[in-house]
C-alpha cells in the first residue's frame, strides 16, 4: 500500500504512482483494484494516446472505459476502483489514466472547479494558462520551470472557490509532460528526462524537492492563442465568460441541467474575482522570454496595488 499527496489531499492507493510525493497523512482518498461492471456507455471527446474515453454513470458514480488500459469508477469522492484491461500493462502508463480524469472526477465530486489548464506559482500567487491542445501550456509551464519557477499543474488545475475573497489553487504534483522539440527549444537535456512511460516520445520534468501542498491564491489567467505577434488582450463579459466555459476537463456529458447551471455559475464567479488575460503568440521559444517578463510585471504590478489598498485601510 502507498500514501501520497496531490491536490492538498491524501491518497492511499494499491498501485505505484510515482508521479506523486509520499505522505504520512491520514488517506483522504483511496485507489483500488477491483471488477467494474459497466453502465451503459458514451463517447467523449477526451482522447489520450490516440484512445478515446467513453463514459457512464453520473456525477457521483462515474465510470470511465478506456479499451485496451482500464475501467475506472470514481465514486463518492474519495474512491477510484481500477480495472485493468490486463495485468501486463505498464504501470507508469496506467497512473497516467488513473491521475488524469479519473482523479478528476474525484476532485470534481468534491466540488473542486477544475481547468485544462497549466499553473506557476509566482512569489505566493498562483497563475494559470490555458489554450486548446499545441497552444504551448506545458511549453509555457516548462519555460517557467526552467527559471526556477514552481509549476504546481501541468494538465488539470483544481481551483477552490469556497475559500474567501481569492480562489484558492491546490498543487497537484511536481510533473510536466514535453515532447523532445520543446526539450531541444527550452534548452533542456533531453538525456536527463525520462520518457512518461516505456515507448512514449514525450518527456517528464519532475522537481519534487519543496513542492508545496498548500493552495495558493490565484492571480489570473491566460489564455494561449497563435498569433503573428505577441499581444496581450485583456478579457471581459461574455467573451471571457465563453472561453473559460470551453475548458471543462471531464467528459461533457456530466454538464446537464442543474449541475451545467452551477458550472456556469462558477464560471461567473471567477471573472469576477481574477484577471483574465488572452495572449496571442507566434510559435517561436524565443518570444516565451517577454511573455514571462510580462507575466511576472502583471504580478509585481498587482502586489503593488494590493498592499496600496491595504494601507488605505489601515
Amino acid at each position: 500500500m502507498f500514501h501520497y499527496q496531490a491536490y492538498g489531499l491524501t491518497i492511499q492507493s494499491v498501485f505505484l504512482l510515482n508521479e506523486l510525493t509520499k505522505s504520512k497523512n491520514t488517506a483522504d482518498i483511496y485507489i483500488e483494484k477491483g471488477k467494474v461492471k459497466l453502465p451503459q456507455l458514451e463517447p467523449t471527446s477526451i482522447n489520450r494516446q490516440g484512445k478515446e474515453a467513453h463514459f457512464g454513470g453520473n456525477t457521483q458514480e462515474a465510470y470511465l472505459r478506456w479499451h485496451g488500459i482500464a475501467t475506472l469508477l470514481a465514486k463518492n469522492g474519495d474512491t477510484i476502483i481500477v480495472d485493468p484491461d490486463s495485468d501486463d500493462i505498464d504501470p507508469q502508463r496506467l497512473s497516467l489514466y488513473i491521475l488524469s480524469e479519473a482523479l478528476g472526477l474525484i476532485l470534481y465530486q468534491r466540488g473542486l472547479f477544475l481547468l485544462h489548464a497549466s499553473a506557476v506559482k509566482i512569489g505566493e500567487q498562483v497563475v494559470i494558462f490555458a489554450g486548446c491542445p499545441g497552444a504551448g501550456k506545458s511549453t509555457t509551464a516548462a519555460a517557467f520551470a526552467k527559471l526556477g519557477y514552481t509549476v504546481v499543474s501541468d494538465d488539470m488545475v483544481a481551483i477552490d472557490l469556497n475559500s474567501g475573497d481569492k480562489p484558492m489553487v491546490y498543487p497537484a504534483f511536481p510533473q510536466i509532460k514535453i515532447w523532445p522539440p520543446t526539450v531541444e527549444g527550452l534548452g533542456y537535456d533531453i538525456s536527463t528526462l525520462p520518457t512518461l512511460y516505456p515507448g512514449s516520445r514525450k518527456r517528464v520534468i519532475r522537481k519534487p524537492e519543496n513542492f508545496p501542498t498548500q493552495p495558493f491564491p490565484l492571480a489570473h489567467i491566460f489564455f494561449l492563442e497563435d498569433g503573428r505577434d505577441f499581444k496581450v488582450t485583456p478579457m471581459a463579459g461574455n467573451d471571457a465568460f465563453l472561453t473559460l466555459a470551453r475548458f471543462f476537463p471531464l467528459p461533457s456529458q456530466l454538464l446537464a441541467g442543474k449541475t451545467l447551471e452551477h458550472y456556469f455559475q462558477q464560471c461567473l464567479q471567477l471573472i469576477n474575482q481574477v484577471e483574465l488575460w488572452k495572449i496571442e503568440k507566434p510559435k517561436d521559444f524565443r518570444i516565451l522570454n517577454k511573455l514571462i517578463t510580462w507575466v511576472e510585471q502583471k504580478i509585481e504590478t498587482s502586489h503593488q496595488s494590493a498592499q496600496d489598498v491595504y494601507l488605505l485601510q489601515q
